[in-house]
């Protein structure tokens, strides 16, 4: 009777890989949805990673006359360190004193290493964010920008080696080697992450080229990228 009993409880082959099989589904179907809830969590981080960036870029800009900071390094903006030693500066040595976080520069969905915030006479930054130079390779006026809340200030962006700051921008035409060597990704969930010149922060959809390259968003967006303008990018690649 005990024999019997233990036979009747035990599962067939047929029925182990059934359930094996119910299993594997699930999983297929449940991976995805963690995979896409784990990035929703890092794009969170991100946003807020840049809206402090945001922040720090406002405060800068109440302290220098309603002004912001040069993109840098071939700019002519300069800082004077502690020391005594003047450098070449670039943004992000400019607004970290108001932010005073290197983790800040770093976004979780990026395999780049964060600033190490050294203050040597020519800090490195590696970065996950970049910044406008169409609009910052001028010392710009908050007033002059004709759409602050659609005009791009930082964003999402990666490049090439050796990730110098002074490679930390967006260049067209975007992908033909050195003369791009900094450009916005849709590593957030096929968007990127953006600050706009007001200080807001907003993920933004981006579509891709040919060669499956993100494409940064134009004006039919309402996304904008000089002061005065309402164009995305003027074809001789400057502002004005």
């Amino acid at each position: 009777m005990e024999a019997e009993m233990i036979k009747q409880r035990a599962f067939t082959l047929i029925e182990l890989l059934v359930v094996i099989a119910i299993i594997a589904i699930l999983a297929s179907i449940l991976f995805p949805v963690f995979a896409r809830a784990r990035e929703n969590a890092r794009r969170a981080s991100c946003m807020s990673n840049l809206k402090q960036i945001g922040l720090g870029e406002m405060m800068y800009v109440q302290d220098y006359d309603e002004r912001y900071p040069m993109i840098g390094f071939n700019t002519g903006d300069t800082i004077t360190y502690p020391s005594g030693a003047v450098s070449n500066s670039n943004w992000i040595v400019r607004i970290y004193p108001y932010v005073k976080s290197v983790q800040l520069f770093s976004c979780p969905s990026n395999s780049i290493a964060p600033w190490t915030g050294s203050t040597s006479p020519s800090p490195v930054s590696n970065t996950s964010y970049g910044a406008n130079a169409l609009l910052l390779n001028t010392s710009t006026a908050m007033a002059s920008i004709v759409n602050p809340s659609q005009t791009v200030l930082v964003a999402d962006t990666a490049g090439e080696s050796p990730y110098s700051m002074f490679n930390y921008y967006f260049a067209p035409p975007y992908y033909t080697g050195s003369s791009s060597t900094r450009w916005m990704v849709n590593r957030h969930l096929e968007g990127a992450n953006i600050v706009f010149a007001d200080g807001h922060v907003k993920w933004e959809k981006m579509g891709t080229d040919s060669g499956d390259r993100p494409l940064p968003p134009t004006s039919s967006k309402g996304i904008y990228w000089c002061a005065g303008a309402n164009d995305h990018v003027p074809a001789n690649g400057a502002c004005g």
